[in-house]
């Protein structure tokens, strides 16, 4: 029999002990919903007080925030505004360092322009040409003089200047060069000895030039000696011809296209047109002749088309 109450006391105890501890997680549970809710008394006394000053702290360090970013961007304003004035300042008066520096610079360069235009045409034009002429007096212009003085003149030249830009650096030789230079000079010299001729002919009233006439409507030319009436030769539109010039010592082939009272109009063979004074005809600057049947025009030399 106290076996038996023993073991019924241990469960009644088991089952207060549950019961306890149900009671327990009640309370709690109960606890937590009235926490969650917002009604529970201790929560009502000790944290409501704390959340309403924390609430308040919180407005017044957003007001703090707000006034502190306001005093910033005031700050931040007023130093640009201040930078940008010191730029601008800064700026304007480089500007005007720099605008006196050019025109200090632009006078400087006039004034050595300015002088090296006025040196040459009153110290180095006289010098260059009491020298030149001191060097040449008494000296014949040879072509080896001249060939040794152009060689001179050209190394001189080579030194400061580079002219393998000029075909593939390659120049005539200074025996070319002088070789063209006699050949003109001597064109040059029977040109003008021919002229004079002319000129001293018309003044003895030496009639030796060439009868040139044009007919009445404009369409032959005839050509011959002003001794007698003879008529050396008749030329008409259209007809091939042969004009020879005195000056450059060549020789035109071409048509006559047109025949008024002061010209002679040719075309040439290479489709350029000419144009022949009558005055030239006639003191034989420049003769015309007819084509011999016989010329092909194709294979002949058709010389420089240049107006005469």
């Amino acid at each position: 029999m106290k076996a038996n109450r023993r073991a019924l006391n241990v469960r009644e105890l088991l089952e207060l002990e549950r019961q306890i501890y149900q009671e327990s997680i009640d309370r709690v549970l109960q606890q937590q919903e009235k926490l969650s809710a917002g009604d529970l008394d201790e929560f009502v006394r000790h944290c409501k007080p704390f959340e309403t000053d924390r609430a308040r702290e919180v407005e017044v360090a957003q007001k703090q925030l707000q006034f502190s970013q306001q005093d910033a961007l005031s700050l931040l304003e007023f130093d640009l505004q201040q930078a940008e004035d010191e730029y601008q300042e800064e700026l304007k008066k480089l500007k005007c360092r720099l605008l006196n520096e050019t025109r200090r610079r632009r006078a400087r360069v006039e004034k050595r322009l300015k002088a090296l235009d006025e040196m040459p045409t009153k110290r180095n034009v006289e010098d260059h040409a009491v020298n030149d002429f001191t060097m040449l007096k008494g000296k014949n212009l040879s072509p080896k003089f001249l060939e040794m003085q152009l060689t001179r003149s050209r190394k001189q030249t080579m030194r400061t200047f580079n002219f393998k830009h000029l075909s593939n650096g390659v120049l005539p030789t200074p025996t070319r060069i002088v070789t063209d230079v006699m050949n003109e000079r001597e064109k040059l010299q029977k040109c003008r000895a021919r002229d004079k001729e002319m000129k001293l002919a018309s003044k003895e009233c030496k009639d030796s030039s060439k009868h040139v006439a044009v007919d009445e409507d404009g369409q032959k030319l005839r050509l011959g000696k002003k001794d007698g009436d003879l008529i050396h030769e008749t030329i008409g539109i259209g007809e091939a011809v042969i004009l020879k010039s005195q000056l450059s010592e060549q020789d035109f082939y071409g048509y006559v296209s047109a025949i008024t009272r002061g010209e002679v109009k040719l075309r040439l063979v290479c489709g350029s047109h000419a144009r022949v004074a009558i005055d030239r005809l006639r003191t034989g600057q420049c003769t015309l002749h007819k084509q011999p049947q016989n010329i092909n025009l194709i294979n002949k030399p058709l010389g420089d088309c240049n107006e005469k």
